[in-house]
């Protein structure tokens, strides 16, 4: 006999909605996740200039240098250079001869002005002596006929990097006495590390012009190149590539005389080789000189 429960309900067992992830499609989502993130991280890093072709934009002169070759990019101290403008009419057949040129350089308004002391026009060319720091975009009107009918002006446009300022200074946090014994190597301790920190900047703020990027020296790649020098016999060793360097000498057991050295630092555009720039690391307003001690030999003991 089948006895009828009415009204009696099975036990209920909550099951959640969590889905079983297996190990490898986890890693595998995990990677992309970090690898999202760096992209992420490295889109809202601008890319430093390290070619002369990163100053150019495509053809067009009113956007970047009007060349991606390097012929229009500049050093200050070597920022002479001439314009020519062709001679005859390149749309016309048979070829019809420019009769006038107006050489014009834009303001600092983007607007066309008179041409500046240093450079002077001659016909079909101009000659720039040397030009300021900065953006320079020329213009040429030429002209054909005794009725000096003007063509649409042309203009071109060149960038003359700054000059750079450089120190180099101990952090004087760190072992004011700049001194260690060889066989202990340099200090590892980080409140004696010897520190040693570079400064690079603009010697003149680039001149602007509108519509072209107003570079700063943060939108330059600058590679460096710290130098170990022996005081006494002027013997140099490269020692480090970072804009600071920090004193890593090994520890020596090697007996010898006391060593003194000092450091410097080199600054240099990747983007083009200009002028070298060099400062020697400074310590309390004079350059830093690190001694080393080398160890002693055992002593030899006799008797008397």
């Amino acid at each position: 006999m089948k006895i009828v429960t009415f009204g009696m309900r099975r036990p209920f067992h909550p099951v959640l909605p969590i889905p079983v992830i297996r190990t490898g499609i986890f890693t595998c989502f995990m990677a992309a996740l970090l690898m999202l993130c760096a992209l992420h991280v490295s889109a809202q890093t601008p890319a430093k200039v390290k070619t002369p072709a990163e100053l150019s934009v495509g053809d067009d002169p009113a956007k970047g240098t009007s060349t991606s070759t390097g012929t229009t990019l500049f050093c200050a101290d070597q920022s002479g250079f001439t314009l020519k403008s062709s001679t005859t009419d390149p749309n016309s057949s048979p070829a019809v001869s420019y009769t006038n040129w107006a050489w014009q350089e834009l303001d600092v308004s983007g607007n066309p002005a008179a041409l500046p002391a240093t450079a002077t026009p001659n016909n079909e060319k101009l000659v720039v002596a040397s030009a300021t720091p900065g953006w320079h975009t020329y213009q040429v009107i030429a002209s054909t006929g005794t009725a000096e009918c003007p063509a649409d002006p042309v203009i071109f446009t060149v960038y003359v990097l700054p000059n750079l300022t450089i120190t180099a200074a101990v952090d004087p946090a760190n072992n004011p006495a700049l001194t260690y014994c060889a066989a202990n190597g340099a200090p590892t301790d980080p409140a004696k590390l010897i520190k040693m920190k570079s400064t690079v900047a603009f010697a003149t703020t680039p001149r602007s012009l509108p519509g072209l990027k107003d570079y700063q020296l943060s939108d330059f790649e600058v590679k460096y190149t710290w130098t170990k020098i022996d005081v006494t016999t002027n013997d140099k060793t490269t020692v480090g590539t970072d804009a600071d360097y920090t004193v890593a000498d090994p520890a020596s057991t090697t007996s010898g005389v006391e060593k003194k050295f000092k450091y410097t630092v080199q600054a240099v555009y990747s983007v083009k080789g200009c002028s070298d720039y060099i400062a020697t690391t400074q310590f309390n307003g004079s350059d830093a000189i690190i001694t080393v001690t080398p160890k002693p030999g055992k002593p030899v003991i006799t008797i008397e």
